[in-house]
């Protein structure tokens, strides 16, 4: 019964702060509106789902789009005509690497590097998703976080591309917690609420295998765990966005034991390629090693290269 009633105030947490963002940016924002036969409609968001956007503008009054008619959303907190984009020729695949270092001196002496890459190749109805993650820390030249994570997910579309299934195998290892390494290979189904430039949300539910190695002192695991998991993503301030990532891993061979792991970001665009970002990390594991605490979260700040 715990696990389920985590499950729930977890998931009922992630709605209502994916409801509360979307409530808060959509009442003040503009949009430019750029259908497929060329025109474009303008105006202030009064609402907006997964099927339609609602403008308000002073020469027509309040206008519904349909998104199946539609190329692309331009959002803005000001109501401007922005100038012509000429469009960029990108091949398939695209990538974002982002590097963060913090280094502070006097009594304490501590340091933090996190170094992030992530590749994406999507098509008409495939993805292809590689993402590799380190984080090393230390405080008075003793090492106290030594982190990696890698990731390999392949998805396939279908049903007008808002289903889909995916195949992803992860591997991390986190020293302090004894982990030497951890596999999850699994699979599972999706499906996107909303996927429009300016709002994102989708779901996720997959099954798989968890195999641990620990360090010392603690035997080899294997388990079945569910894999729900959920991600928003809003335009704020004109280009800069907030994005929201819940994972969760429950035990279904130990029913008390479970992981969470929670990632909220803002992200903020210097130019074309160069973004600043901030992240709030927290890794949750019901059951830890004995040496290990429950909650293990940390703040990052980062500058991240898209290519």
């Amino acid at each position: 019964m715990k696990i389920i009633k985590a499950v729930f105030f977890i998931s009922c947490f992630v709605f209502f702060l994916s409801g509360c963002l979307l409530y808060a940016a959509s009442g003040e924002s503009y949009a430019e509106v750029r259908l497929k036969n060329g025109d474009k409609v303008s105006g202030r968001v009064v609402s907006e789902d997964g099927e339609v956007i609602k403008l308000e503008n002073d020469f027509m009054g309040a206008v519904s789009v349909r998104k199946e008619g539609v190329s692309g959303i331009v959002y803005d907190k000001k109501e401007k005509s922005p100038p012509e984009e000429k469009p960029e020729k990108r091949g398939p695949w695209s990538g974002e690497f982002s590097i963060g270092y913090d280094k502070s001196g006097g009594n304490t002496r501590e340091s933090n590097l996190d170094l992030r890459l992530c590749l994406n190749r999507k098509t008409e109805g495939n993805e292809f998703t590689v993402k590799g993650e380190m984080l090393y820390s230390s405080s008075n030249n003793k090492m106290d976080a030594q982190k990696w994570y890698n990731m390999i997910r392949y998805a396939y579309s279908f049903s007008d591309r808002r289903w889909y299934n995916f195949y992803k195998v992860e591997n991390d290892h986190d020293r302090f917690a004894n982990i030497s390494y951890r596999l999850v290979p699994s699979l599972g189904f999706g499906y996107w609420f909303v996927d429009s430039p300016g709002l994102k949300f989708v779901c996720e539910l997959g099954a798989g295998l968890e195999h641990s190695e620990f360090r010392a002192n603690a035997k080899d695991k294997d388990e079945a765990v569910l894999l729900p998991r959920a991600f928003f993503e809003k335009a704020v301030f004109g280009m800069s966005r907030i994005t929201q990532e819940f994972s969760m891993y429950p035990s279904l061979s130990y029913p008390e034991e479970y992981r969470l792991h929670s990632e909220t970001a803002f992200i903020n665009p210097i130019n074309e390629k160069l973004s600043l970002r901030l992240s709030f990390v927290d890794d949750y594991n019901s059951h830890p090693s004995e040496e290990a605490k429950k909650n293990d979260y940390r703040f990052i700040s980062s500058l991240s290269y898209s290519f």
